[in-house]
């Protein structure tokens, strides 16, 4: 099957089996309720079917989710999920999910987390050699990229190719490995395909290495042993090894047993390593001149107007992680679906302030359709200001449709 389909239809088959899974599990929920209800002749508004329904205090969010993904059971994972940040239940459901999974992520994998080792560039995460093997963070960090595919969300997850690649039995290599430090594998590769019998003992390098800040032997049998022509491929393979097996084992597991309680391990096999891997996490996105033409303008807005040419003068001399942050803001997207390249456009329209001074407001975006409602700011200097300080918000504010 994965050889056969092309993505769109893998993708297509794992959504509409998601979809299906929840109102199955409704449905079973509500004939056992009503039979329930009938056998006992009792029947509560309580009773009704429910949603996995997420209450979260927005400073925090990661806390409150933790404790709650603990409380429910296994079979919840697969209802609809609903979230609601500090009591308020958002009107656009898809819209809150992506600020949730946005938040979450992004606190989980943060150096604050103590959860992931970073590489030199702090590009790229990996699981922490020297997290305790009962955490149980990482079983509830593999529910929640469980919940993001399940849900169509995507989310911030910088990590290598190999932790897909593992999520589907595939072996690691010496490619993932230069991958997360390209400075070791390249080092690597050099004594694979470079070094001789001479340059390898004149190096003294021995079968222990430095990982995730502590020494590690890679031979506990023979820990002076010494790295020769005849055994380099075995030293490597035995840093591969420990780099993304023996190290994080335990965690892995946890992470693995938490993501598969939620997606169905058949329908995830559907995949391949990098098809999976931009589902859950997207493409980047820098077609910046795509997005200005498929801009669509509404209102007394145009593409000639001042306030619009204005607008995108000072958009093209944004950072590139600002473009970014615009793109958050106004679509609800950090990495653009795989699927959807061709559909990223937005809509500009004038935000209507009454009788009070444009100057005082700020752009608001609604993710939904990707809006944009833009003030007919007097300067480009205030425009500037008040569009860049919505962007270092840093979350979706004022978004509902």
């Amino acid at each position: 099957l994965p050889v056969v389909m092309d993505l769109q239809a893998k993708k297509m088959v794992f959504d509409m089996n998601a979809e299906l899974t929840k109102q199955e599990e409704l449905l079973e929920w509500t004939f056992t309720t009503v039979f329930n209800a009938l056998w006992d002749c009792e029947f509560h508004l309580s009773d009704v079917p429910q949603p996995l329904v997420l209450k979260l205090r927005r400073l925090l969010v990661l806390e409150d989710t933790f404790e709650q993904l603990t409380a429910v059971s296994l079979r919840d994972y697969r209802k609809p999920l609903l979230v609601c940040f500090d009591e308020n239940i958002e009107t656009d459901v898809n819209l809150s999910l992506k600020d949730f999974f946005h938040e979450v992520f992004h606190e989980m994998v943060s150096p604050e987390s103590e959860m992931f080792m970073f590489n030199d560039s702090q590009t790229l995460a990996w699981f922490s050699s020297k997290a305790p093997h009962e955490d149980q963070r990482f079983y509830l960090f593999g529910v929640l990229c469980g919940l993001a595919l399940y849900n169509q969300v995507i989310v911030y997850l910088p990590f290598p190719l190999v932790l897909f690649k593992k999520l589907l039995g595939v072996a690691p290599s010496l490619e993932d490995l230069a991958e997360f430090d390209p400075s070791v594998g390249k080092n690597l590769w050099y004594i694979l395909h470079d070094y001789t019998d001479d340059d390898l003992e004149d190096l003294y390098m021995y079968f222990s290495i430095n990982w995730d800040g502590m020494e590690v032997v890679l031979d506990l049998e023979n820990p002076e042993k010494q790295v020769t022509n005849q055994n380099k491929k075995e030293f490597v393979d035995a840093y591969v090894n420990h780099a993304f097996n023996t190290s994080v084992g335990n965690v892995f597991k946890e992470f693995t047993r938490g993501f598969f309680h939620v997606c169905d391990r058949d329908l995830v096999r559907l995949f391949r390593p990098r098809e999976l891997q931009e589902i859950l996490v997207g493409k980047d996105f820098h077609d910046w001149e795509r997005l200005k033409r498929n801009t669509v303008y509404e209102g007394e807005y145009h593409a000639d107007h001042p306030n619009i040419q204005m607008f995108w003068e000072i958009f093209d001399a944004l950072t590139e992680n600002q473009k970014k942050a615009f793109l958050w803001f106004v679509s609800g997207f950090e990495q653009v679906p795989v699927l959807g390249l061709d559909n990223i456009k937005m809509t500009i329209k004038v935000k209507h302030t009454e009788d009070l001074s444009n100057d005082q407001f700020y752009p608001e975006s609604h993710t939904c359709f990707s809006h944009l409602e833009l003030p007919l700011y007097s300067t480009r200097e205030i425009m500037q200001s008040k569009l860049t300080e919505a962007l270092s918000n840093n979350r979706i504010i004022n978004t509902l449709v």
